[in-house]
């Protein structure tokens, strides 16, 4: 995997569906600050616990290393419920595809076949392997970014954003802004990079792949501030009722008549970012099990592959599967895979280092 693959997988990674969401709408008008207080503490997660891992052990998985130093019962316990991770953060993103889909697109189309459709798509990619995966994103990367660049600018062409909608800035103070980024913005998207501990082994340099992620991430995390902010800017109040505000956005872009109704593109933006991601967590899936089960990894696609569509037909309605995500998964379980298991993983990893036998001896 060459460091070009890298910066776009990390940038899409973190991209993914977060502009399904107004991020941290209980921060209101300030929501922007909140995004940002969220990428620095997702920063620092990455600084102090997933990216030291890998430095410590570059030639391993997080599935490989469980066993390793939590030993072969509780280790094979915590692998196999990463695999349920990955395949649950799956499972989101596959019935947001499908209810995309069901909405905007093919509302006659019975849902079970949309989501059947989009595991199909993504088992196909996994299909061909972390390598082809990441070219993917790496050729992707571009038009993406294009396309977003040329949509907030129609949005300033048209006289659609209001940078007044943006004050007062601070007007409760900061302790409402924090409390709406933590745990929840460290949750989703910016603590999600533990699933890069499956990918990492197959860079080739240490310290480049480390520069690689950091300035991916910091990039990604600007990008998702600047999005909020013009979200924010153009809608003002309605962005915090808004099912999906960067649509709303898109409906009010005119420019001399020519450029108007772009909700195509947007849903393709939406599309092809959920669809990433739903496929970079079934790959992470997937080879979790094969690494636990000692299996040749293809053959873990069918299985996983029934897992998420199973799991993303459980949820009653697109709403459901939010609320249970942002009142439930970020404050309570994700945050028990994206931050304590590694912050103990990495402690044990260090206890365990010849440097620290050395001192005890």
């Amino acid at each position: 995997m060459s460091q070009n693959q890298l910066a776009a997988a990390v940038f899409l990674f973190q991209l993914g569906s977060s502009p399904l969401f107004l991020l941290a709408g209980a921060a209101k008008g300030d929501a922007w600050i909140a995004v940002f207080i969220g990428m620095l503490a997702g920063g620092l997660l990455l600084l102090s616990a997933t990216l030291p891992i890998f430095r410590k052990e570059p030639n391993l998985t997080l599935i490989e290393l469980l066993p390793k130093y939590f030993g072969r019962i509780l280790g094979t316990t915590v692998a196999l419920a990463y695999v349920l991770y990955f395949s649950y953060k799956s499972v989101r993103n596959v019935r947001e595809f499908g209810d995309l889909l069901n909405t905007f697109l093919l509302p006659n189309t019975p849902l079970a076949f949309l989501l059947l459709v989009a595991v199909l798509l993504s088992a196909y990619a996994v299909y061909h392997g972390v390598e082809v995966f990441f070219r993917l994103m790496e050729f992707l990367f571009p038009w993406i970014i294009l396309f977003y660049v040329f949509l907030f600018s129609f949005a300033f062409m048209s006289n659609a954003v209001h940078p007044e909608n943006l004050e007062p800035v601070l007007e409760h103070g900061l302790k409402p802004v924090v409390l709406a980024a933590l745990p929840e913005l460290v949750s989703f998207p910016f603590g999600e990079m533990v699933l890069f501990l499956m990918f990492w082994r197959y860079t080739e340099s240490v310290p480049k792949t480390v520069r690689t992620t950091l300035l991916s991430f910091a990039g990604a995390g600007i990008f998702l501030v600047i999005t909020n902010a013009i979200i924010l800017a153009v809608l003002g109040k309605l962005s915090f009722f808004a099912v999906i505000p960067l649509l709303q956005v898109t409906n009010l872009v005119r420019v001399a008549g020519i450029v108007e109704r772009m909700d195509p593109v947007v849903l393709l933006l939406l599309f092809t970012g959920v669809y990433l991601k739903q496929t970079a967590y079934y790959l992470g899936a997937v080879l979790a099990l094969s690494q636990v089960l000692g299996r040749q990894w293809r053959r873990c696609i069918l299985p996983i592959g029934l897992l998420i569509f199973v799991g993303s037909l459980a949820f009653r309605s697109y709403m459901e599967q939010v609320r249970i995500g942002f009142k439930l998964n970020l404050n309570y379980h994700f945050p028990i895979f994206q931050i304590v298991i590694p912050f103990i993983l990495l402690a044990v990893i260090l206890l365990r280092s010849p440097q620290s036998r050395r001192a005890e001896d």
